[in-house]
């Protein structure tokens, strides 16, 4: 990202920040808190691109408030454990979550019994990051193009695997809808980590793997995976040679996104807090750029716009799991 490029987008979300601040009356603005470090619950690994992102916002965050921020892992069963783990913490802002499209749009679908109600559990704080997801070969493949891998999957219908992270996770769910759109025979398979879906087409046992940009990027630049489209609504400014499949296909726009969520119950005032010192940090250039080199940008939103996002959110994506048959997964 060019220093230009930089300062407009941070321009941009401070701009923001400082809408969404004077909507708020003083009268409203939360007395001493945080009054101990604040827990950032994490349905994800430590090491992973969501892991990275979380620990630089909270670095960021401590300095705002004044307080550490602990950012606790607590991967596993689609996010259930780690957003169990939230609901039973007190509603004191002092516990919050930053959960990946999947977990707050699919797992309440996906995983029954449910153990928790995510939408029901959770308040909306702010939307932090959208970013769209990509497609590599091995670096070594014949394929460069969408179009080389759609006719290769056509030619030979039993080989192609397309590998993606757990089940019906955007990931997974991206790679039976490009099937469907360009009318080829490609398997999807879900691995139980983005680390061991890249190894599955590294090491051959896979032809192509789906996923956010995030986890793919390093083996790009690392030479052992290829770049062949982004699910982009266009090509995106920092790769211009990457084509976005919506050129071909363009029902196929799908981005991941992140967000963050509090129990509910958690104070109004908060919420709000929270939401508007997220929105100034995402405002900081060396914020911007860092996230630009995972392939993400920030995107904060206010309680309620987020609300809004991420109910039209899980709409599309209970309705993408109807379309491909998908069978909830029993715990």
């Amino acid at each position: 990202m060019t220093a230009s490029r930089r300062r407009l987008v941070a321009a941009g979300i401070a701009t923001l920040a400082l809408a969404g601040f004077t909507t708020t009356s003083w009268a409203q603005q939360p007395a001493a808190w945080p009054t101990k470090p604040v827990k950032i619950i994490l349905p994800a690994a430590a090491g992973t691109a969501p892991d990275i992102m979380a620990r630089i916002l909270g670095d960021k965050l401590g300095k705002v408030w004044g307080q550490s921020v602990v950012v606790e892992n607590k991967p596993g069963a689609g996010g259930v454990i780690g957003m169990v783990t939230a609901r039973g913490a007190e509603r004191d802002g002092h516990t919050l979550v930053l959960a990946p499209a999947s977990v707050l749009t699919m797992t309440q679908y996906m995983y029954r019994p449910t153990q928790v109600d995510i939408p029901k559990d959770f308040t909306a704080v702010s939307l932090v990051a959208v970013g769209p997801m990509m497609m590599a070969v091995a670096a070594n493949s014949p394929i460069n193009t969408l179009a080389d891998l759609v006719a290769a999957a056509r030619k030979d219908p039993d080989k192609y695997v397309a590998a993606t992270t757990f089940q019906y996770s955007v990931p997974h769910l991206t790679a039976d809808m490009l099937a469907k759109a360009t009318d080829m025979p490609l398997r999807s398979v879900p691995f139980a980590s983005s680390a061991q879906s890249i190894s599955a087409v590294v090491n051959g046992d896979a032809q192509v793997v789906i996923d956010g940009i995030p986890p793919l990027e390093a083996m790009v630049k690392g030479g052992r995976l290829k770049a062949i489209a982004v699910f982009s609504e266009s090509r995106i400014p920092n790769r211009p040679q990457l084509p976005a499949v919506a050129e071909a296909y363009p029902s196929m726009v799908v981005n991941g996104w992140f967000g963050v969520v509090a129990p509910n119950g958690t104070p109004p005032s908060v919420v709000d807090k929270v939401h508007r010192d997220l929105a100034s940090v995402l405002a900081q250039p060396d914020v911007v750029e860092r996230l630009d080199g995972f392939g993400v940008y920030p995107r904060p939103m206010s309680s309620a716009q987020f609300a809004t996002f991420w109910n039209q959110e899980r709409q599309r994506w209970e309705k993408a799991l109807k379309d491909v048959g998908a069978q909830p997964v029993q715990q």
